[in-house]
């Protein structure tokens, strides 16, 4: 484990991403968190904690572990990741589950909605 207890500028954060192994998100309170999406830009899977929408955008067991905000739950998570050889099986779950957040998929989805207006047919 690396631990990087400072700002990470823009330019640095594919250097971080491209060696990472895990993600872990251990927040105690969240909406949401960029750090998600970097993650499954890079393919990288994730620990996230159950609070905000972590979990809806984490699906558990297909992107990552999705775990309590308790320190030794969060370390268990990272066992069983590391343990149970997780990564393969979460890499092919963020490749499936991004094409949720592609520009293909939110154009179609605009379009659609544009095409439901009174007046269009």
């Amino acid at each position: 484990i690396h631990w990087f207890d400072r700002f990470i500028a823009d330019e640095e954060v594919a250097n971080f991403f491209s060696v990472a192994d895990l993600v872990v998100q251990p927040y105690k309170q969240a909406t949401q968190s960029g750090v998600t999406q970097i993650a499954y830009h890079f393919e990288v899977p994730m620990v996230v904690t159950n609070v905000g929408g972590l979990p809806e955008l984490v699906p558990d067991g297909v992107c990552g572990l999705v775990t309590a905000p308790e320190p030794d739950q969060i370390a268990d998570a990272i066992a069983q990741y590391f343990g149970d050889g997780l990564q393969e099986t979460l890499r092919a779950g963020i490749r499936e589950q991004k094409q949720r957040f592609s520009w293909d998929r939110m154009v179609g989805t605009i379009t659609q909605l544009y095409d439901r207006l009174p007046g269009r047919a």
